[in-house]
């Protein structure tokens, strides 16, 4: 490749949703690598402890964990609050958690699980980036908000309704909250991934494999990543150099994009 780039994020605090496996514990572990305070989020506390736990012994800066569904709002409100207590300020969110439902197809999904996607996969977006761009203008900060998008949600069809469905809207909330949060200094962004090397990817692979017994979970995800142009699975550092890279001044007059990650999947 061409050129060489590094980050160094001492001194800057980042909140990172969802981030104790996959994509967010790839994102949080760059953070950290970059000299980052790093508040760890995931429903489970145990897998919360367990990441602190490992990321801690690399770190130059702090690391810190909170439990918290972000289905909930007011555990929200508790997750930006303690990392605020623990900082002194957040100059980074990244909101990554997300839910994948598997309806049968948009007209079988129920209420149910359309509230629970929407909660989950939009609404703590938009309620956790208004609390942190509250704090950041109350105290002069001038950060960057990156939210977790999907190509699913560029696409017209196929399945993974629900899910599609939340990430398109997480484009336009993308596009409308950062145009009122730039006046601000506060530039928001997103990452819109494809395939990428996770443990939900290689669950949905499993799957196709047990219901086809001439093909493996590894030939699955190998179709996957030939598929596409760039000729393998997206890596969750893949997405940690976006991240790093929109947090970062050197992305300083970016504002309102949907970076895609997708090794050309876009284009598909």
């Amino acid at each position: 490749m061409v050129g060489q780039t590094s980050y160094d994020y001492t001194g800057e605090s980042a909140i990172v949703t969802g981030s104790t496996k996959g994509i967010g514990r790839g994102i949080a572990a760059a953070l950290v690598d970059a000299g980052a305070n790093v508040a760890i989020n995931s429903r489970t506390e145990t897998a919360v402890e367990e990441t602190v736990a490992e990321l801690e012994a690399k770190a130059s800066g702090e690391v810190i964990g909170v439990a918290a569904d972000m289905g909930s709002p007011e555990e929200i409100e508790d997750l930006v609050a303690t990392a605020i207590e623990a900082f002194g300020e957040i100059d980074l969110l990244v909101n990554n958690a997300a839910v994948w439902p598997r309806e049968e197809s948009m007209v079988e999904a129920s209420l149910e699980d359309w509230e629970y996607t929407m909660n989950v996969n939009v609404r703590s977006q938009f309620y956790a980036s208004k609390l942190v761009s509250r704090h950041m203008i109350e105290n002069g900060i001038e950060g960057s908000i990156v939210n977790h998008s999907s190509q699913t949600g560029d696409r017209r069809a196929g399945g993974r309704g629900l899910y599609g469905t939340s990430k398109t809207a997480i484009n336009g909330l993308t596009w409308r909250m950062a145009h009122d949060l730039a006046h601000h200094g506060i530039r928001m962004n997103a990452i819109s991934t494809d395939v990428t090397e996770t443990y939900q990817l290689e669950k949905e692979a499993r799957m196709i494999a047990d219901d086809d017994p001439d093909r493996t979970s590894e030939d699955v995800l190998r179709e996957w990543g030939e598929s596409r142009p760039l000729g393998r699975l997206g890596r969750p550092a893949d997405l940690a150099n976006a991240v790093l890279w929109l947090g970062s001044e050197q992305a300083s007059y970016v504002v309102g994009t949907i970076v895609r990650v997708s090794g050309g999947g876009n284009l598909q």
